[in-house]
Parts: structure tokens; sequence; C-alpha cells
């Protein structure tokens, strides 16, 4: 009872509430109320007549991008075309009370109020036809309370003025369908190639559900939430008894669309792989434009938005540049590409991407989209995760191939080892030369030790999305995972700022059509490693360009540079994955859709990611960082890293029958450069045989910083970034 009485309570504050709400602001927004309804012509329909005010998309020097405008599909029909099995739908489901109430439906407004006063939520919907068509024709998504008392004083003179079938006939031909189909004609072509005026019930009872959310309910991207939708609406249809039940069972079976026609000449595509992904992030993302994907669209195209973006332009022509100019002369006809991702590891701005063979060619995004095996790139997460569990980069551990290393729960390796690339008697070798010279059966061994769980887990950490599970022991040289090049370009900018994740940051902020800021870019960064960890990192991934498999990145003028490369079973992609303190880049190379075997023409040669892929990072690398001040990797503390041992590690099981085993990254040699001879930290241990060394536990290190830090020189007219390890 005394809910009851707390609900009517609710209830009666709440119209009263927004009686004197409408009646205050009234007066205010007269002059507004009538500049609207006094430019709506006669007929309504011609309300789409209105030019749309077009969103400009800008670099980070100002420069124009891209303007973009919807090619709006849209062929407005009278009420008389309109199937009345279609308006049925519709009426039931968005306002089953159209005909019988005013502009508001009180009742309905009441009941949301009450709703909202008890879940100290915002205004919910309850919103009429006619007060559906104001916030459309207007463009008004704002859901608070004041905008809605606006609409709905609109709507009120909108039905002073017009008819109900008016009103309807301007409804149907306003709404939004997706796939830039606008209105009930539009809708019908894009979803059945019909025109509306043979659209079947089932059909209608489909385009009624898609008006809520038309990428939701979209039959082609969500197909079950679809038909679920759809089979609502006939449930609606026979509650308001305009449908029977036996129609509405038979109805629910039938199939819904698998694929849509679009008319020729309607496209809104700008031709180009960055603004393509802005693009994308504004329509799918709700946390920027809004939950409701009809109005991030309208807002997009006809919103009059500007949008600024972190496209360095320069950097961008550096990148094609070096990939035009060092890609082989693979026969393009055989669908052979590169892509490429440039990551500030500062704040995570995305610098410049190289998506493929150009977006008039293809418009799949490489560089975000094409999740690609990483082969030894993959190794770093092994590396970190070890150095996490409180192993040295100094540790030892047997390099010997083949392994066949029997992994908790998985004996894949048993009837198929790995092998490595160079000479497989490698021996006892430290994790630095393991890095360098991309020794799998010492990932292998190591990975055992440190668990697949924690190499996944700090997968993760670093930003990618995959799940990796079930955790094959092949994921830890890259054989069973599928990364993207920015994804791996964000995981190695990490290292290169210390163990501050930044999640990739294409835009910088935008601008509405009043000159309001709506959106700023949170470069605030994530903790996910210690500084004395990554810059231990740091030595191993130095190691490969000093003396290891990428040498070729490493004659970059004065400057510091590490890194990782990586090439796939059978030779079928190759990476190389480069930092410097300012700027982190992921080249691929491969097939765009498919897996083959990588041989340049003329040549009996194989690609490895040593190959075309350091090149492009090495040419590109060093025209975008031209003028800019050269920086050092941070140095570990030494007293920190701990004492050195032989890593205790699951040892070849000889008694095991061997396969063929995998082949994985690395250009064959005969034998492993040594590299420059290193001196232990103090307090490390000698090195002894396995046989005789004890299984160490080592302590997990903390991922907060240990140690001061001393901030950049002060030099004049030269303005340092932050170093990543002074944060």
């Amino acid at each position: 009872m005394r809910k009851l009485l707390r609900l009517l309570a609710i209830a009666l504050v709440g119209g009263v509430c927004l009686a004197l709400a409408i009646v205050g602001v009234a007066v205010p927004v007269n002059a507004m109320i009538t500049g609207s309804t006094s430019s709506i012509p006669n007929p309504l329909l011609d309300i789409f007549k209105q030019e749309a005010q077009q969103s400009i998309v800008y670099a980070d020097d100002g420069s124009v991008l891209a303007v973009l405008s919807a090619a709006v599909n849209r062929t407005p029909v009278s009420l008389q075309e309109v199937p009345k099995t279609l308006i049925d739908a519709v009426v039931d489901t968005e306002d089953s009370r159209f005909f019988t109430h005013g502009a508001v439906d009180v009742k309905s407004t009441v009941r949301a109020l009450a709703s909202d006063v008890q879940s100290g939520a915002t205004v919910q919907g309850a919103s009429t036809i006619t007060q559906q068509l104001v916030k459309t024709v207007l463009n008004t998504p704002e859901k608070t309370l004041s905008r809605k008392i606006k609409d709905a004083v609109i709507a009120d003179r909108l039905e002073q003025r017009y008819t109900k079938d008016q009103i309807l006939e301007a409804y149907l031909n306003a709404i939004y369908f997706g796939n830039g189909a606008y209105g009930v004609q539009a809708a019908a072509q894009t979803y059945f190639n019909e025109d509306v005026a043979q659209v079947t019930t089932v059909q209608g009872a489909l385009l009624a559900g898609m008006i809520r959310d038309p990428q939701g309910y979209d039959p082609i991207q969500n197909p079950n939430d679809s038909k679920a939708r759809r089979n609502f609406v006939l449930g609606r249809m026979v509650a308001q008894g305009d449908l029977s039940q036996s129609e509405a069972t038979t109805l629910s079976a039938v199939p819904i669309p698998t694929a849509i026609t679009v008319p020729q000449g309607n496209a809104d595509a700008v031709e180009d792989y960055y603004v393509a992904e802005v693009k994308d992030i504004l329509l799918n993302q709700t946390s920027i434009l809004g939950n409701n994907y009809s109005d991030r669209y309208n807002e997009l195209f006809e919103g009059g938005l500007k949008i600024y973006t972190n496209l360095d332009p320069r950097m961008q022509a550096d990148a094609d540049a070096a990939e035009k100019s060092d890609f082989p002369p693979y026969d393009t006809q055989h669908g052979f590409g590169s892509a490429l991702a440039s990551i500030d590891p500062s704040n995570g701005d995305v610098r410049a991407i190289e998506g493929g063979p150009g977006f008039n060619i293809n418009k799949f995004d490489l560089a975000t989209q094409g999740y690609r095996q990483p082969g030894s790139g993959f190794k770093l997460f092994t590396l970190l995760a070890a150095l996490q569990q409180g192993y040295s980069p100094y540790d030892t551990i047997d390099g010997s191939g083949p392994c066949a290393v029997k992994f908790p729960g998985d004996d894949s390796l048993l009837k198929m080892p790995i092998h490595n690339d160079a000479a497989e008697g490698v021996g006892n070798i430290s994790l630095i030369s393991a890095t360098a010279n991309s020794v799998n059966c010492a990932y292998i061994r190591l990975a055992h030790e440190v668990t697949l769980p924690k190499v996944v887990d700090m997968a993760h950490a670093l930003g990618l999305s995959e799940s990796f599970t079930p955790y094959y022991p092949a994921l830890v040289i890259g054989g069973a995972a599928g990364v993207t090049p920015l994804e791996m370009a964000d995981a190695y900018a990490t290292v290169a700022d210390g163990g501050i994740y930044h999640a990739p940051n294409f835009i910088s902020r935008i601008v509405d059509n009043t000159g309001s800021t709506v959106y700023t870019q949170d470069t605030t960064g994530k903790r996910v490693l210690s500084p004395q960890i990554t810059s231990e990192a740091l030595l191993a991934l130095e190691a490969v360009v000093q003396y290891g498999t990428a040498m070729g990145a490493a004659d970059l003028p004065d400057r510091p540079t590490a890194g990782k490369t990586g090439t796939t079973e059978g030779n079928t992609d190759a990476w190389f994955n480069g930092i410097t303190p300012q700027l982190t880049t992921s080249v691929w190379m491969g097939h765009v859709t498919g897996n083959l075997k990588m041989v340049p023409p003329n040549t009996t040669r194989t690609e490895f990611g040593a190959d075309t892929s350091t090149e492009i990072w090495h040419d590109y690398t060093e025209a975008a960082l031209l003028g800019q001040p050269a920086i050092n990797f941070p140095t570990p503390d030494p007293s920190e890293i701990p004492a050195t041992m032989f890593i205790s590690s699951a040892q070849l099981l000889a008694d095991q029958p061997l396969g063929t085993g995998l082949s994985t990254s690395g250009p064959p040699s005969t034998s492993l450069p040594a590299g420059p001879t290193t001196s232990a930290p103090p307090g490390s241990v000698p090195v002894t045989t396995p046989s005789t060394i004890t299984p160490i536990t080592r302590p997990t290190r903390p991922t907060t910083p240990t140690t001061s830090c001393t901030p950049p020189p002060s030099v004049p007219g030269v303005t340092f970034p932050s170093p990543p390890f002074c944060r």
C-alpha cells in the first residue's frame, strides 16, 4: 500500500512539475517555437529539403583530412502508398495510442517520470511519434528534461497545425533504418529490393523493429537480435488486435534478409584508412556521440562537427614513401601487401597508419583489423612475464633444439616439437642472447617456467584483445595468436613508456556546431609494469638490433633503437616491431587475404621479418624523427637486477619420438653470433650446470616505480618529451 501511495505521489508531483516546467519555458522558448513552426512549410514533407551541416576531420596540424556528409538515401512517399500492416507494426510498437492522445502521452510520461525518480536516472523514453519526429528533424539527441520539454512544446504546435495522418506520413519518411536508408521507401529497397507498397506483414514488422536501434537490430550484422525484435513486433500487433496469434506464429519462422541492396551513387566512403577508422570509432563507440546508433550517425554526417585527430601528415607521408620504396616488386595480382601502425608511446596518439594497398582498392584496414600471427614478436610477453616474476635478463637457459617440452594439460609438443631456425645445438644462453637471436626453444622452456596463463595475462595487460584460449604452447613463438599491427605497436609502446599502457588514440578532441568541446581524449594511461622491468626488457630488445636478427634497423643516426622481428610458419607473415623513446612502430608484411609463402620475384630466398619489414621501419622512422632530439633509453638500476642463475626448466624428452616440428622467426644460419661480452650485474652468482643447481622461486616484483628519476636536461631552444621513466 505504501509503495502504491508513493508511486501516486511521484506521479502527481511529476505531472505538476511537468506542467509548471512547460509553462515556465513557454515564454522564453516561444520565439524559437514560432520560428521553428513558421519555417516548417506545408506540406510537411518539405522539411526533408533542409541542408544538413557537414562535419570536418582535421589532422593534428589543422589541415583538412576529410569532409563527412551522408549521401542521404531517401525517397518520400505518401501515406496511401504505405501498406496498412506496416503502419500498424510501427504504431503498435512505437506509440500504440498515437491516434487518441495529444502531442504528449501524459500517461506514459508520468509513468516514465516515476521510474526516473525511483531510480535516480535521467529522463526515460515514452516519446510519442510526434515527439520522435521533432527530435529527428531538429537533430536533438539529448535526453535532458529541458530538451524533452522543448521538444514537447514544438510537438504540441505541430499537432495544432497538422493532422495525425500528415504527422505520421512525415515520420515514416524521416526515420533512419540503418545502412544509409532514411524513410520506409529507402528501407524497403535496401532490405527487400522492393518498393514500400510491396512490403509484406513480416517485412513490415522487421522494419518497425529497427526504428529503436537500427544498428543493434540490423538483420545483416545482428541476425539473431534482429529476428527476436521482429517477432516482438509481431507480438505487439497481436496484443493490439492487428494480427492473429496463429498468423504471428507462422510469420515468426520466416527467415530474415541476409543481404542488402545499396542504390548506385549512395556512398559516404572516405578514401583514407585513418579517416575510415575515425568514422568507425565514432559510429560504433557509445562513449563519444551517444548510446543510439541513429543519433551517432546523424551527428557525424549532419551535425557540423569539427573532429581533430592525432594524424601527423608528415609522418603519414614518410610511411607512404617508405612502403612504396622498400616493398619488393611482388606481382600485385598475387595480393601481397604491407601494413604499418605508428604510435607516440607517451600518450598513445596514433601518428600514422598504412592499412593496405589503398582504400580505393581494399577497404579492409590491415593495420587495425588484420589479425595475423605475430611470430616471434610475441616473445615480448614471455620475456616481460619472466622479468615480472623475478627472473634476470642475464639468467641462462637451455636453448638447444628441437624441444619437446610437456606443458600442463598439453602434450602437443611431444608429437610435434619446436625447432630453432638457427643452429639446433645452441646450448645454454642468456635471456638477452635468446631474445637477440630469437631462439625458439629457449623461449619455449622459459614459458614453461613462467606458465602460459602468465604470458597471456601480460599480453592482455599490454592491450591485446584476443583470448588466446586454450593456451597452446605454440603461442609463445606467435604460432597460435591473432594480433593487429596497431595492437603490437601499442604493446611495444608500453615498454617504451616505462610500463605505462595507453590505449591507441585516433581522436584528440571534437567540437560541435555551437563551438562547444564535446570530447577530449584521455591521455592518462595505466601503469602495468615498473620502469625497472621495462628497462631490463630493453636490454634484450636493444640486443636484437645491435647484434641479433634486426641489425638492419641499427643505423639510425645517433638514435637508440630496439625491437623484435617475427616470422610465422611457412614465411607467410613477416614483422618488425620497433621502439625508439619517441615513436613505436609495427610493420607487417604478407598476403592480404590468405597465407602464401613470400618469395620475392627472381630470387630463391624467402621473406623474413629481418628483411623488408625492418627496412620499411628503418626508413620510415629515420624520416619521421628527423629534427627531433635523440633521447636515450633508461638504464636499469643494477642493484635491483636479481642474482643470475640457470633457469631450471623442463628439458628435452629424448625418449619421445620427434616430429618435423615448427620453424619460425629469424633467417636461417649455421651458428649463433655470440654478441658483445657483458658483465653480470653486482650481486650475481656464477652460472652452474643444470644438474647441480637447485630451482629458485623468484618473488614477483612490484609494478610501481621503486627508484627516483632524473628530469630531462635543460637545453635552450629544445623541448624534450618527458622521459618514460620520469613520471
